[in-house]
């Protein structure tokens, strides 16, 4: 399996963890579904191959951290409105991060 399934399939699977802990308003769940989401940068499955778009490749390590601050909120706060921002500003990472390749 090549690298950039490997990485879509631990963002997907992030992302199935995230949506049911901040519906339940569960952050310390999310931790599990954070370490998939950031598996893929200490194996090396995000390197890239090819020439990419650099502009959606600073939004998307913007947006993410942003979004880790966001989520560090929750974990601290534990309001279920925070956890709510997180996925939204979450799914907006991962949007600008699937772009990078084109």
């Amino acid at each position: 399996m090549n690298r950039q399934k490997l990485t879509m399939i631990c963002v997907t699977l992030a992302g199935l963890i995230f949506i049911p802990s901040v519906f339940f308003n569960k952050p310390l769940f999310a931790l599990v579904g954070a370490f998939f989401d950031w598996l893929p940068l200490p194996t090396g499955w995000m390197k890239v191959e090819k020439e990419i778009n650099r502009t959606f490749l600073k939004l998307h390590v913007i947006v993410t951290l942003i979004a880790y601050v966001i989520f560090i909120a929750w974990l601290i706060k534990g309001a279920a409105i925070v956890g709510f921002a997180f996925l939204e500003v979450w799914w907006l990472a991962v949007i600008f991060g699937v772009f990078i390749n084109y």
